[in-house]
């Protein structure tokens, strides 16, 4: 019976060993497994946090877009604007000009005014010679004076090439500037007398201020304004020049230039132009 118990005890405790064993291992599993949970839990909440941030930014970078977008039609519209207004500028001095130009296309057909003699009052009738009064003596045929040369009408070439100076606009409203302003040019030193070589010296100006050479365009409106003091073309060539300074970022100056062209031309279609231009411009401060 002694020797049965001895062997028995080791087994009992072997059985204990192991249930307490197991119930450690279990506990551990348990822990174990409440901290994979955890960990699945947090790494949830990092994917969630990382979907919203991805969804932040694409907004944002959306937002950016349309502001991109909006800024960029904004611009566009700006554009068209300036552009609408250009052309109502030259819209406004072209009525102006329709009448010089509706003139100038005359001008090859009128013929020159015939000189029509002054009528001379009749001779009183010459009183019978009497006794006392001598006949004169005959005057010497060197002494009459040679009868009055008749006017002759001007020379054809008085307005230069007609048919030159025509192309030459033609060229222009086509938009071919460049050939337009050889022709001008070749115009104004084949005629420099011609009655249209203002007009053509203006041309030059309005094709490159077409081409936005606002710098060159300025010194040729100049040379309307001092080779051409008395022409037509001075009034819309002061109004170009105070627009071409405000192209080139020179507010000053072509603020003066259109109060000038105001004061000097005050009627002027011209000036009409830059009082507007003026008025927009105080209130776009």
């Amino acid at each position: 019976m002694i020797g049965r118990r001895s062997v028995a005890n080791p087994t009992v405790v072997g059985f204990a060993f192991l249930a307490v064993l197991a119930l450690v291992s279990g506990c551990a599993s348990g822990k174990s497994e409440t901290l994979s949970q955890k960990l699945a839990d947090q790494q949830r909440q990092v994917s969630a946090l990382e979907r919203e941030n991805i969804e932040l930014r694409s907004r944002l970078e959306e937002q950016k877009t349309a502001s991109y977008l909006t800024e960029k039609r904004l611009k566009e519209s700006n554009d068209r604007i300036a552009d609408l207004q250009g052309r109502l500028q030259s819209v406004e001095i072209s009525l102006g000009e329709m009448k010089g130009s509706l003139d100038e296309a005359k001008v090859p057909t009128e013929k020159p005014a015939a000189v029509v003699p002054r009528a001379m009052p009749p001779a009183e009738p010459t009183p019978p010679p009497t006794a006392e009064a001598a006949p004169a003596p005959p005057v010497p045929a060197e002494a009459v004076s040679p009868p009055e040369k008749e006017a002759r009408p001007a020379p054809a070439g008085a307005l230069g090439s007609q048919e030159l100076y025509n192309d030459a606009k033609r060229l222009l409203d086509s938009g071919q500037t460049g050939q337009a302003i050889l022709e001008f040019e070749k115009y104004i030193k084949e005629y420099p007398t011609s009655e249209l070589t203002d007009n053509a010296q203006y041309w030059i100006g309005e094709a490159y201020y077409a081409q936005k050479e606002f710098a060159r365009a300025e010194a040729e409106f100049q040379k309307v304004i001092n080779d051409y003091p008395q022409a037509d073309k001075v009034p819309d060539a002061m109004l170009k020049v105070g627009l071409s300074y405000l192209e080139m970022g020179q507010k000053e100056k072509g603020n003066a230039e259109l109060k000038r062209l105001i004061t000097a031309y005050p009627k002027s279609p011209a000036a009409s132009v830059a009082k507007k231009k003026l008025a927009e411009r105080s209130k776009s401060k």
